[in-house]
């Protein structure tokens, strides 16, 4: 054997337990801890879970001749656009005696689909600018964006009543 293919054979003999511990490495034999991380948070002092991907949601309120609604709005950008819009005080008008509409100072981004039933408390958006309050549930064949939900429904529907109003939108 002449000194070069030594030289090869005694390269090729000392790296063997290096490549043998790469080796292990890659078919998942390594002594290694696997880390599993955990979707959720640790939360208060009785430490339960929550999903993180929680979110929370904007709440508005409509303020009525002195009576005060808390709105839960909808999540999505439509929703989000108003909000950031308030304070805002409306003149609404009645229409067909189960809807008070007005038009906002500031077209919303819209994503409309048809609604099939109003619900009395929904607030929606029909077209680009004009905020609709409904206090009757009917079925309808228009399209609206859906902003929120007045939470608490008692006595909505006499305090809009008949004629115009005068609506005052704020948040938290």
């Amino acid at each position: 054997m002449n000194l070069n293919n030594h030289i090869i054979m005694m390269t090729f003999v000392g790296a063997m337990p290096v490549l043998s511990a790469c080796a292990d490495d890659q078919n998942g034999t390594s002594n290694s801890p696997i880390v599993h991380e955990s979707l959720t948070q640790k939360t208060s002092p009785n430490n339960t879970e929550q999903p993180i991907s929680e979110k929370e949601q904007v709440n508005m309120w409509m303020m009525i001749n002195g009576h005060r609604f808390e709105v839960t709005s909808e999540d999505n950008v439509t929703a989000n656009a108003f909000a950031a819009q308030l304070p805002l005080t409306l003149n609404m008008e009645d229409l067909h005696s189960n809807e008070k509409h007005a038009q906002l100072p500031n077209a919303l981004p819209t994503n409309a689909s048809r609604a099939d039933t109003i619900h009395n408390g929904d607030i929606m958006l029909y077209g680009s600018s004009t905020l609709v309050v409904f206090y009757k549930s009917f079925s309808s064949s228009y399209s609206y964006t859906r902003i929120g939900r007045v939470s608490q429904l008692d006595g909505l529907a006499d305090i809009l009543g008949q004629g115009n109003v005068q609506i005052e939108f704020s948040r938290d």
